[in-house]
């Protein structure tokens, strides 16, 4: 159970660690306040609580289904983030018109469940180093399984990023259509997630390792309008 729980601490040290390097580096390059990141994590926990709301209301006989299952999944995430997102920009963050700012509050949004994974597996590490000292029957696919939850919690806080950015077009360009954009990228993206399946290790990541190079893409080539 020692190598079982250094790993998880590791993971949890990692998922932590990834999400606040990120958010240091962009209030370094861009003397961005941390305060944005607040308007990222409210819009963020609101819109995970309205999904599994939204989730639980519909009848749970078809989701034994796997195309209705990521349907229904895709369609609620993609929706209720980008609605939650415009929102906030509404409410909460008026003052907010560059692409660095967008980054902040897209992170704000989406390391709520990577800080949340990282500090149950921090927790779970510390109370498995006491249980023992049995060593794993294969080390090497713990860690490479180990290595792969970590990056399908990590990798999806590029793509709120991205569309922190897109959604934000919609008060900078006066256009609802980016709204609309946001909420269809998304929703194919957890769709395709849903559908790869939780336990699939490697082969997630690497859709989720697409996704993040599409969200950096989008981020590096979306301009902001002429003014």
């Amino acid at each position: 159970m020692l190598v079982y729980g250094i790993i998880t601490l590791l993971v949890g040290a990692a998922l932590i660690g990834g999400v606040t390097a990120l958010s240091v580096r962009l209030h370094r390059r861009y003397g961005l306040p941390y305060a944005l990141l607040t308007v990222g994590i409210i819009t963020g926990i609101g819109a995970l609580i309205v999904q599994s709301i939204l989730i639980r209301s519909l009848d749970q006989g078809l989701f034994g289904v796997l195309a209705i299952n990521a349907l229904a999944l895709g369609l609620s995430a993609g929706i209720v983030h980008e609605v939650a997102r415009l929102l906030g920009y509404q409410y909460l963050a008026r003052g907010a018109v560059t692409r660095p700012q967008a980054m902040m509050i897209g992170l704000g949004h989406g390391l709520v469940q990577p800080v949340y994974t990282g500090m149950l597996a921090l927790g779970l590490g510390l109370s498995m180093l006491g249980a023992g000292s049995s060593r794993p029957d294969d080390p090497a696919a713990l860690l490479s399984g180990a290595g792969a939850d970590a990056l399908n919690s990590f990798l999806p806080v590029f793509l709120h990023m991205a569309m922190s950015w897109v959604v934000l077009q919609v008060f900078l360009r006066g256009e609802i259509g980016w709204l609309f954009a946001a909420v269809f990228l998304h929703s194919v993206t957890a769709m395709m997630a849903t559908l790869i399946g939780p336990d699939a290790g490697w082969a997630l990541a690497a859709w989720w390792a697409l996704a993040a190079l599409t969200s950096t893409i989008i981020l590096a080539r979306l301009h902001p309008p002429a003014s």
